[in-house]
């Protein structure tokens, strides 16, 4: 197993190299049990030297690092923001209650979105806009606020998230698409699993990583990603599709990790969206659109970055 770990800033170029690296590594074997003590091992080295955060979207991939950090007897917090009905609140909140968690959540007014969504725009980078990347930017901009607005509700310093979950262990629709029908994604063609899996982890740097560590950053705060890590990648992308993925369960082996975990089944069995769609984020976004003369959501992005 490689002893590198990417912690800091990295050009996507340096990190596509790595992972490049990181797939040219064999015979390596990943098992149920190699993959939950990894994610522990990871989590557990990572540990801030003072409180600290979970964001708790009720998921299978947060839900699991809340139920390590709660049987070593570990102090922290989680934290879930939404609008009113957000299915993501509703889920954490039953899970907090289960384990006994302490949740600090809170549901957000439209108004109160549309002045995060402002400040989001002003973190990142303005979009350069070519073929159909405009949906990225969106998403950057509706997760980063939901990151936002989470990680302003306490003062913990470092926050843990479960991102990256999702493109080790198959969690998205092109994942589901790229075992079944095909088809394509964000105009290109979906590929088979294990080279749209490692795609997926070389996209992760630009479309994820840099995002939440400037979202973070500006808070002076920062994001710990126990998933993102080097032998936890390299197991996990071992597994074959069927441990993965199959006509009804996607996370197939996660959520196996789950239950033996001890990890309540609202979590260990939820088939969780994007966190601007579980916390309704995005559809405040539409809404703001609407209200603001704009059909559509972009256009009405655009009128805030030519604010900036």
């Amino acid at each position: 197993m490689p002893k590198s770990e990417i912690k800091d800033t990295i050009s996507d170029s340096n990190w596509s190299k790595h992972i490049d690296y990181l797939r040219s590594i064999k015979d390596v074997v990943g098992t149920r049990q190699n993959i939950a003590a990894a994610l522990k091992k990871s989590i557990l080295n990572n540990l801030p030297n003072e409180p600290f955060g979970i964001l708790l979207s009720g998921g299978v991939d947060s839900s699991i690092i809340a139920k390590i950090c709660k049987d070593e007897n570990i102090s922290f917090r989680c934290f879930c923001v939404g609008m009113k009905g957000s299915e993501d609140l509703k889920v954490a909140k039953e899970i907090a209650h289960l384990l006994e968690l302490e949740l600090v959540f809170k549901e957000f007014e439209i108004d109160e979105i549309e002045e995060l969504l402002i400040k989001v725009i002003a973190i990142l980078p303005s979009p350069i806009i070519h073929n159909d990347n405009y949906i990225e930017y969106m998403v950057k901009v509706s997760v980063s606020t939901v990151l936002l607005a989470a990680i302003s509700l306490g003062d913990e310093r470092s926050f843990f998230s479960g991102i990256g979950a999702e493109e080790l262990f198959a969690g998205y629709q092109r994942h589901v698409k790229s075992v079944h029908e095909g088809g394509k994604w964000r105009g290109m063609n979906i590929k088979g699993l294990v080279d749209e899996s490692w795609d997926g982890l070389k996209r992760l740097n630009n479309l994820v990583i840099s995002r939440d560590k400037l979202i973070a950053e500006s808070l002076t705060k920062e994001v710990i990603s126990p998933y993102i890590n080097d032998e936890l990648i390299i197991l996990a992308m071992s597994l074959s599709t069927d441990e993965k993925i199959d006509s009804i369960t996607n996370k197939k082996i996660l959520r196996e990790i789950a239950v033996e975990l001890g990890v309540p089944i609202e979590a260990s069995a939820r088939k969780k969206k994007g966190a601007q769609y579980g916390s309704n984020f995005d559809k405040a976004i539409k809404l703001l659109a609407k209200r603001n003369g704009f059909k559509l959501k972009k256009r009405y992005l655009d009128s805030l970055i030519s604010k900036k």
